[in-house]
């Protein structure tokens, strides 16, 4: 599988700092400034380290991935806990970090991002794959019966969908994915934030083959029935769409609206 400990292609270059998406592993030294630290929660997790690694890499998101379901104690340093299989470590963190990696498909910027991630602490990943013919209607249809076999007594935010895929995918291709993801899940479209990063080959697929891994992550709020809201930073005012922001459900109307979002800062 892929080497999700080397986030080269990860990084992220302002004013001569890079700034990494890194796993945390204990005793190691601190050497790079973090956009999002995870850490795989456990009982033998040392929350005082955790934190001592967080300040030294200025980390602006440290992130759990539970494995268990189980109420750790060092859950509670955590700004936010992916919930996810022992078998979907590797592939959450991929999926996250490669939101807003460098040239990919989409103009998704670390703001929209941690927007994102900004609307509540729990999230739940999912993901489905398919090779050959018609893969991406068959990975949806996968992807969907997951989320709706999914439930939780909180309030659904927001949804990040990022489709590692082949380089033949297409607009149609991703317009299909928003469809299906919009039909089918009751968030506001301007919450719904996407992303497409393309290779060769991957966990699903070979060079040469026709493949896709589609990954979700559902954002819901902290508290049940939550439907105000939620701030960034108190100092950071968050954007207000306008009306080009949410007409139309074509995916050059919304790369186009991503863009401008990005030159307007």
């Amino acid at each position: 599988m892929l080497e999700y400990l080397d986030f080269a292609a990860f990084t992220e270059r302002d004013n001569g700092k890079k700034w990494e998406h890194k796993l945390y592993e204990p005793n190691k030294l601190a050497d790079s400034f973090n956009l999002i630290t995870y850490f795989i929660a456990n009982d033998d997790v040392d929350a005082e380290q955790v934190q001592q690694y967080r300040e030294a890499t200025k980390t602006e998101f440290l992130i759990a991935l539970n494995t268990t379901g189980k109420r750790y104690d060092c859950l509670k340093i955590a700004d936010n806990i992916i919930y996810c299989g022992s078998d979907e470590i590797e592939l959450a963190i991929y999926g996250l970090s490669f939101m807003n990696a460098y040239g990919n498909f989409i103009g998704i910027d670390w703001y929209d991002v941690k927007t994102a991630l900004s609307y509540g602490k729990s999230i739940k990943f999912l993901h489905s794959s398919a090779t050959s013919e018609d893969y991406i209607a068959v990975a949806c249809k996968q992807l969907l019966k997951k989320f709706k076999a999914y439930t939780s007594n909180y309030t659904l935010k927001a949804v990040l969908v990022n489709t590692f895929t082949d380089s033949g995918f297409n607009f149609d291709q991703q317009e299909f994915i928003n469809n299906q993801v919009q039909e089918n899940i009751d968030v506001d479209e301007v919450d719904i934030f996407y992303q497409v990063n393309f290779f060769e080959e991957f966990d699903s697929w070979k060079e040469g083959e026709q493949g896709c891994c589609i990954c979700m992550f559902l954002i819901y709020a902290d508290k049940e029935n939550d439907i105000q809201p939620v701030t960034i930073e108190q100092n950071i005012p968050k954007k207000t769409p306008d009306t080009t922001q949410i007409a139309g459900n074509s995916i050059r109307e919304y790369i186009k609206r991503q863009q401008q979002r990005n030159k307007n800062g």
